[in-house]
């Protein structure tokens, strides 16, 4: 089965994300492509690597991954794109194509590539305003027809690489503090406190979770209903991530828990572990 995903900053107003499964059913007519997203916030690579992260292993082994995001794209009729450096990898069993912006370093912070190469497909001017379309999908297509990545390119050994912030602990291992990494299209906010992380620390101790405006949570519930309607509910998602949610905040997910409680993406959150009183 010929799989290929699709993930960008495009949206979908424009034609670019047609133009990317034309070309690619040009090439494999029974490929299956598959959306992951489109609605990344431009440029936004810490966005991009949570949704695709949690995305791809539900795929099967030797999948293809295009992600199209921060590749240098421009508008029709702007001046040639300065250089930037496209890489084709196979990690943890996928095949992924993007530009080396540092994006595979956010989704793998502890998987290595098996095998990378930095692509180099030849192609007149309009393959430097449109990579993910003339160079992307050409390595994707190379890649479904059984050809080998080093034909594509130069081995590399390594790619572009950003630490990801993560949780710690202070005031001598009395609290936790972590980070809001993302807000999904329902307002709910998702930490980067993973939840053997936050076993780990809490022990047998009762807690605290500190939120802004006041807001106090003593409790981590399983799901959005085990609280009413309209009260704030703590959870491990299905990301295994510290979640802040407000059950059913809004039905038409105009205004969730990220507008009602002041939360925005970056925002510290505080956890206070409680000594326990020997009587």
């Amino acid at each position: 089965m010929n799989i290929i995903t699709l993930t960008s900053d495009y949206g979908t107003k424009d034609f670019f994300i047609s133009a990317i499964k034309g070309s690619i059913l040009s090439e494999l007519p029974d490929t299956n492509i598959i959306d992951i997203s489109h609605e990344i916030i431009p440029f936004h690579l810490n966005e991009c690597a949570y949704i695709v992260k949690n995305a791809y292993p539900n795929f099967p082994k030797n999948s293809v991954h295009i992600i199209a995001i921060n590749e240098n794209m421009q508008a029709e009729g702007a001046e040639k794109a300065n250089h930037n450096q496209y890489i084709a990898a196979y990690i943890d069993g996928h095949y992924f194509i993007t530009a080396d912006s540092g994006v595979l370093s956010l989704i793998f912070p502890k998987h290595q590539p098996t095998e990378m190469v930095s692509i180099n497909i030849s192609g007149e001017y309009e393959t430097e305003l449109f990579p993910s379309k003339d160079v992307f999908v050409r390595a994707a297509c190379h890649i479904l027809r059984g050809g080998k990545l080093s034909v594509l390119g130069q081995i590399l050994t390594s790619f572009k690489s950003f630490t990801p912030h993560l949780p710690s602990e202070i005031n001598n291992g009395e609290s936790l503090v972590g980070e809001v990494i993302y807000i999904d299209r329902f307002g709910n906010i998702i930490t980067n406190i993973e939840k053997d992380f936050f076993t780990q620390h809490k022990r047998e101790r009762d807690f605290i979770i500190h939120l802004p405006r006041g807001n106090k949570v003593y409790k981590i519930n399983k799901t959005y209903s085990d609280v009413k309607e309209s009260e704030i509910v703590i959870l491990f998602n299905s990301s295994r991530l510290l979640e802040i949610a407000i059950n059913r905040a809004d039905k038409n997910a105009k205004s969730g828990a990220s507008t009602l409680l002041g939360i925005k993406e970056g925002d510290p959150i505080f956890i206070n572990f409680l000594k326990k009183i020997n009587y």
